[in-house]
C-alpha cells in the first residue's frame, strides 16, 4: 500500500510539473540558461525537461513497485503512441543520414524527441479525473498573459523594451509594428494564441454544461477568447487570424448542436464577428485584405526639372548619372525614410531587345522625409549604368526594404531608353537641393544632403512560392529521407540558386518543410501521426465525459494543420511544446475511464 501511495504522490508531482510548464510555455527567453551535452536549454526547455524528469521518477517508482511488464505495456499502448514513436524514429534516421549538417540535424531531432516524450508524459499523467481541465486552465492562463503583453507591446514603448529579452528585434507590416509578445517572432505568437483560443471556449462550455455561474461564465469566456484573438490581431498574422477565427467559429457551431452548450454558441460567434470587424477596420486592416495588396504600393514616378533635369540619353559603361524625378504616394502604405524598413527609390536595368533583367538591384536614393498617402516629393535620383555597352531600358522602381519591390505589386514605375557606349554623355551630375514635405502637406525646400551612391546591402525577400519550389527541388534531390531535420534553412540556397540566404528562413509551410527535411518517408510518418490523433479525437469527442473539452483541444490541434499551410512551427519550443501537450491531452481523454469528469 505504501508503495502505491508513493507512486500516486509522484504522479501528482508530475502533473503539477506539467501544469507549471503549460503556464510558462509562452515565456522563452533568447539566452540559454543551461546546457545538456551539445544541447542548449532555454528557460522553457529547462522546465520541459524537469517535467520529463518528474514523469521519469513515476515510471521508476512504478517499476520498483512491481509494474515491470514493459512489453505488455507497449502492447497495450494506443496506436497514437506507435505513430509518435515512428515519427521520432524517422527524425533520428534522417538526421543520421543527412547529406550535410548532421550535427545540427541531430540536435533538432533530439529536441523533437523531447517534445514527443512530453506527449507521452501528458498522455500518461493526465488520465486522472479533472487533470485535462486543469491543464487547459494552465494553458489559457499563460496564453492570456502573453496576449495582453502582445497587445500592450504595440501601445507602450516601456512594454516593448521589457520584451526585448524574448525576441531578436521589432517587426513591422505596412509601416506599423507587429507584436511578438514574449515569443521570438510574431507568427509564433499568433500560432500559439490561435491554438489556445478554442480551448478557452471549451472551458467556458464545460462550465456552462455544469450549470456554474451562467451569465458570469458567458462574459468571462467572451473576454478571454477576445483577448487571445486580439493578441493574434496585434501580431498582424493573416493566417493566424484566419485560423483562430475559423477554429472558434467551428467550435461555436459544434457547441450549438448540443443543448447543454448551446447558449455559448452565440457568444462565441459574436466574438468572432467583433474581432473580424476590428481586424477590417484596424490600422493593419489592409494587410488582412490580401487580395487587394496592390493597393498598398501605388505610386507615380514622373520626370521633373525640365530638360536640364533629365537623364543623359547616352552613358558610359559603369558611370553614374542623376535625374530629377517627382514621386507621389497613392497607396495605403506610408513611406518611411528611416530603418529598419525604409522605402527608397531604386531601379532595374533591362535589355532593350529581349526585356531580360540585366541589373535587378540598383543603387538607392533615399527619400527627403516620410511620405503618406497623397504626399509627393521631388528628388535627384542616382543610377549607375551597366558595365557593358548596349541598348537598355532604365526602369525606375520603388522598394520597401526587406519586404517588396513596388513593381512586384503591380506598380508600373517609370521606364526610359538609354544607350550605353564607350563615349557616353555626361556622367554624374551635381545633386539638386532636396525637396521635402512641410507640415501642411505642400512642398518645401530643405538643406541639401549627400546621396548614398553605394549599393545598400539588403537581404531580398523570397516569396513563398519560390521557397516551396526550392523545397520540392530539395525533395527530388533526396526523395526518401530528405535533407535532414531542420536542414532546409541551412541548405536552401543551392535550391534557390542564391549565393547566400538567411538561415533563419524556413520553407514557410509545415508540409513543404517536412517534405524537404524528411522526404517521402517523413511525410508518410507525419500522415500516420495525424491519422492517429484524429482517431483519438473522434473517440474522445464521442465519450460524454470528455466531449466538451475534447472539441476544444481538437480545434486547437486543427489550427496547426490549417496555419501550417503557410508557416512551420515545430522548430520553436513554445509551439512544438504546445502541439505535443495538446496531442497528449487528446490521447489522455481518449483513455479516460467512462466515469471520469
Amino acid at each position: 500500500m505504501s508503495g502505491a501511495r508513493a507512486v500516486e504522490r509522484l504522479r501528482a508531482f508530475g502533473r503539477a510539473a506539467l501544469l507549471v510548464l503549460a503556464a510558462l510555455l509562452p515565456f522563452e527567453k533568447l539566452e540559454p540558461v543551461a546546457r545538456i551535452g551539445p544541447l542548449q536549454l532555454s528557460s522553457v526547455e529547462l522546465f520541459l525537461y524537469l517535467a520529463l524528469a518528474a514523469w521519469g521518477l513515476t515510471l521508476v517508482a512504478g517499476w520498483w513497485a512491481g509494474e515491470r511488464d514493459l512489453f505488455a505495456r507497449i502492447e497495450r499502448a494506443p496506436f497514437a503512441h506507435h505513430a509518435v514513436a515512428l515519427f521520432g524514429l524517422v527524425l533520428l534516421v534522417s538526421a543520421a543520414l543527412a547529406p550535410a549538417s548532421r550535427g545540427t540535424a541531430l540536435k533538432f531531432a533530439l529536441r523533437s524527441v523531447g517534445g514527443m516524450l512530453l506527449y507521452a508524459a501528458a498522455a500518461d499523467l493526465l488520465r486522472a479525473p479533472g487533470a485535462t481541465v486543469r491543464m487547459a486552465k494552465a494553458l489559457c492562463g499563460g496564453a492570456l498573459v502573453a496576449a495582453l503583453l502582445a497587445v500592450a507591446e504595440t501601445r507602450s514603448a516601456r512594454v516593448e523594451a521589457l520584451l526585448h529579452s524574448f525576441h531578436l528585434k521589432t517587426f513591422e507590416a505596412l509601416g506599423r509594428p507587429r507584436a511578438s509578445g514574449p515569443f521570438q517572432y510574431p507568427n509564433i505568437a499568433a500560432m500559439y494564441l490561435e491554438a489556445v483560443a478554442p480551448i478557452a471556449g471549451a472551458l467556458g462550455a464545460a462550465a456552462l454544461a455544469a450549470r456554474r455561474s451562467f451569465l458570469l461564465g458567458l462574459a468571462a469566456v467572451m473576454l478571454v477568447v477576445f483577448v487571445l484573438l486580439d493578441g493574434v490581431l496585434a501580431t498582424a498574422s493573416r493566417a493566424g487570424l484566419v485560423g483562430g477565427l475559423t477554429a472558434v467559429a467551428a467550435l461555436a457551431v459544434l457547441y450549438g448542436r448540443r443543448r447543454e452548450t448551446r447558449p455559448l454558441a452565440p457568444a462565441l460567434l459574436a466574438t468572432v464577428l467583433v474581432m473580424a470587424a476590428l481586424a477590417s477596420g484596424s490600422a493593419l486592416g489592409a494587410r488582412f485584405r490580401f487580395w487587394r495588396d496592390g493597393d498598398w504600393y501605388r505610386a507615380v514616378v514622373t520626370p521633373s526639372g525640365g530638360r536640364e533635369g533629365r537623364l543623359p540619353p547616352v552613358l558610359a559603361p559603369g558611370s553614374t548619372a542623376t535625374e530629377s524625378l517627382e514621386i507621389e504616394n497613392q497607396g495605403a502604405l506610408p513611406w518611411l525614410r528611416v530603418p529598419p524598413y525604409p522605402v527608397a527609390l531604386s531601379y532595374h536595368w533591362l535589355d532593350a531587345d529581349t526585356g531580360a533583367v540585366v541589373v535587378r538591384d540598383g543603387m538607392r536614393t533615399f527619400l527627403p522625409g516620410d511620405l503618406f498617402r497623397g504626399d509627393s516629393a521631388k528628388i535627384r535620383a542616382v543610377a549607375r549604368a551597366p558595365g557593358r555597352p548596349g541598348h537598355y531600358i532604365l526602369w525606375w522602381d520603388l522598394v520597401h526594404e526587406h519586404t517588396a519591390w513596388f513593381s512586384e505589386r503591380g506598380n508600373p514605375g517609370l521606364r526610359e531608353p538609354v544607350v550605353v557606349e564607350e563615349r557616353g554623355g555626361p556622367g554624374a551630375t551635381a545633386p539638386l537641393p532636396a525637396v521635402g514635405v512641410d507640415s501642411g502637406g505642400g512642398l518645401a525646400a530643405t538643406a541639401p544632403s549627400p546621396l548614398r551612391l553605394e549599393r545598400q546591402e539588403v537581404s531580398e525577400p523570397i516569396s513563398r512560392t519560390a521557397l516551396w519550389r526550392a523545397a520540392v527541388a530539395a525533395w527530388r534531390a533526396h526523395p526518401l529521407l530528405g535533407l535532414g531535420p531542420d536542414n532546409f534553412r541551412h541548405l536552401s540556397r543551392q535550391f534557390l540558386g542564391l549565393e547566400r540566404t538567411d538561415e533563419r528562413m524556413h520553407a514557410n509551410s509545415l508540409y513543404f518543410e517536412t517534405l524537404a527535411d524528411l522526404g517521402l518517408v517523413g511525410v508518410l510518418a507525419f500522415a500516420v501521426l495525424v491519422a492517429a490523433l484524429v482517431g483519438s479525437a473522434r473517440r474522445a469527442i464521442g465519450a460524454p465525459a470528455s466531449r466538451v473539452l475534447a472539441l476544444g483541444v481538437a480545434a486547437g490541434l486543427a489550427t496547426y494543420l490549417l496555419h501550417g499551410l503557410l508557416d512551420t512551427f515545430l522548430e520553436f519550443t513554445p509551439t512544438y511544446g504546445l502541439f505535443w501537450l495538446l496531442a497528449g491531452m487528446m490521447v489522455a481523454m481518449d483513455r479516460l475511464p467512462e466515469s471520469a469528469a
